[in-house]
């Protein structure tokens, strides 16, 4: 333990107060010696004219040993105040203190009996007021201070009280009088000493919080200012890649309203569906990036099957790899992994799709395996391609957003440099390390290591569930509710092209009117925000009450409000925008399956 440690609480206890209490009666001790030689000097001027030569300068060389003794005891406590027990050195203390005082009273001793009474009455008087002395010695400790007093002065009296009888009552009573004062009033300086270490204690806990707080502080100043300046990065580039497909489509525009050609207007067709896309991933992209930002992402914490997981995002990107005649590998070992599936299957798409995106010739492998380490093992997701590779001073600004790498004209079927960015929050969220290792015309190799934190203990399903037929739409009753009027108009278009009859509605309460008017559809469709203070959630939640098994989808551009996840919690579909139009299709085929098949059972279990 520290003897020199002023403690972290505001309550020093006992051993922090002697330690205080040592080191600064080490402090007076060296100088002892000298004071002590002074002393003796003034006490031989009384006792040499009838003392012996010899026993003075024995009894001197006696005295001044044990202050000695106490000097060289003190350096050492200085010389190693960190490691030293503060309750042995204070108990050393207190016999060294007997010592010296046990010194000085030889000399009373041997001494008092051979003076004549004027000087008995002086070298009495001289050794009365050495104790005194030692309260400043002692600095506030009684039992420091009682052992030299007591040493001293019983002795003393003892030796008066033997030379003259009929003072011996008065003298003894006197001197323990005088003990027991000089005890009294170390008691109060060590209760002094004990106050000041409690609010020097107090000092040191609210410098350390003050500093802390400022640390955190000049923390947060430095994020919130890297966050100010992502964000200005982000809505300068978010606006050139706005500003870019909002034109081209406004030219569009201008060409379908001057009634085109059937060649022409299918061209346009599908440059503007092209353009929309790239706007949908842009905004996906934009949503996602914000909701990882700001928290809103609850990552799960289940047993899944990282190879199926992997496999699968190959199978899906095979015919994009196929079309630039690229090789997609796969060594993927069989590995149970507990975590979020759904974050580590977006990192191994986004970096599949960024390498197969920037590779021109070759092939691009994905790799999953175990790997041990002195600290544990460790599950490792390695993509790996033949392209150009990434310079050295590149590779810190790769995971910065909108950053791209040898695409100046920011052309958007390279994507809108949001993947990587993405990738880097969803691993931090999920507590996995990614690492990248590139170098030019050597290709590139992005490393995503994942903690084996325990034993996958539940069952995996030995496949995915396969995908449902989708079935026409024709003759089946959608509703769509929504407060946009040009998303009601699209939607209309849209699902009526899909074979289905339409109904749409602008307010909950036109909903309602609708469901009492035409009854129960196959399908409602409702948007989250319908304005004022009413929400999408709490009419599908009425309607889902007056019309038991009513399929309903709730479509949404918002990520973190009460409305949303009180439409999650009550167990709604949720579509989130903007939605492309095959996701919408499968969506409604879903939950159009799941009305004919109730309506199948119901046909033959009446």
């Amino acid at each position: 333990m520290d003897m020199r440690s002023s403690g972290a609480t505001d309550a020093p206890s006992d051993r922090e107060v002697l330690a205080e209490l040592v080191t600064l009666h080490a402090r007076v001790l060296a100088r002892m010696p000298v004071v002590q030689l002074f002393v003796v000097i003034g006490l031989g001027f009384i006792v040499y004219p009838s003392a012996s030569l010899l026993s003075f300068c024995g009894w001197a060389a006696l005295t001044l040993g044990a202050e000695a003794l106490r000097a060289w005891y003190a350096l050492h406590i200085r010389r190693n105040a960190g490691t030293l027990d503060p309750v042995r050195v204070h108990f050393n203390l207190v016999l060294l203190a007997t010592l010296a005082g046990a010194a000085v009273a030889v000399g009373a001793i041997c001494f008092m009996p051979l003076l004549p009474p004027e000087q008995q009455v002086v070298f009495a008087v001289a050794l009365f007021v050495m104790p005194a002395a030692g309260v400043a010695v002692a600095n506030s400790s009684q039992r420091i201070l009682g052992a030299y007093a007591l040493s001293i002065l019983l002795p003393a009296a003892s030796v008066w009280g033997w030379m003259h009888p009929q003072q011996m009552i008065a003298s003894s009573g006197l001197t323990l009088v005088y003990c027991v004062f000089l005890i009294v009033v170390a008691a109060d300086g060590e209760q002094l000493l004990r106050r000041s270490i409690v609010i020097r204690s107090e000092r040191d806990q609210m410098v350390r919080q003050l500093e802390r707080s400022n640390a955190n502080v000049r923390e947060a100043m430095v994020r919130a200012e890297q966050s100010a300046e992502a964000r200005a990065r982000v809505l300068a580039s978010a606006s050139h890649d706005l500003r870019q497909p909002l034109h081209a489509l406004s030219i569009y525009g201008a060409i379908l309203a001057a009634d085109p050609e059937p060649e022409t207007l299918r061209e346009v067709g599908r440059n503007i569906d092209q353009i929309i896309r790239a706007l949908g991933s842009l905004l996906t992209g934009l949503l996602d990036l914000s909701r990882l930002s700001v928290g809103h992402y609850v990552a799960e914490n289940l047993p899944f099957a990282l190879d199926r997981v992997v496999a699968g995002i190959c199978d899906e990107f095979e015919p994009m790899a196929a079309a630039k005649q690229l090789a997609l590998q796969r060594q993927l070992q069989p590995i149970v992994l507990r975590g979020d599936s759904l974050a580590v299957a977006r990192i191994c798409r986004n970096l599949l799709d960024n390498a197969i995106k920037y590779t021109e010739r070759g092939e691009v492998r994905v790799e999953t395996y175990t790997e041990s380490r002195a600290d544990g093992d460790v599950v490792v997701l390695r993509v790996v391609d033949t392209g150009k590779g990434i310079p050295l001073h590149e590779q810190n600004h790769i995971f910065e957003e909108f950053y791209q790498i040898d695409n100046p004209g920011r052309d958007r079927s390279k994507g809108v440099g949001l993947g990587l960015a993405i990738v880097q929050r969803l691993a931090e969220l999920i507590r996995a390390n990614i690492s990248v290792q590139s170098e030019p015309e050597s290709g590139t190799a992005f490393q995503v290591e994942f903690a084996v934190t325990e034993q996958a203990d539940a069952e995996v399903p030995d496949s995915e569930p396969e995908a449902r037929p989708m079935r026409p739409f024709n003759g089946r009753r959608i509703y769509v509710v929504d407060d946009e009027a040009d998303i009601l108009k699209s939607m209309r278009m849209l699902l009526e092209l899909w074979g289905a009859s339409v109904r749409t509605a602008a307010t909950s309460m036109a909903a309602e009117e609708l469901l009492r008017d035409h009854g129960k559809p196959d399908l409602l469709i409702i948007d989250l925000r319908l304005g004022r203070d009413e929400h999408g959630a709490r009419l599908a939640s009425r309607q889902r009450e007056l019309h038991a098994g009513l399929p309903i989808l709730i479509i949404t551009g918002e990520t973190a409000s009460h409305a949303l996840r009180e439409a999650k919690a009550s167990g709604f579909a949720v579509l989130q925008k903007p939605i492309a139009p095959e996701a919408l299709r499968a969506a409604i085929a879903v939950a159009l399956d799941s009305t004919w098949e109730r309506r199948s059972r119901d046909a033959f279990h009446p």
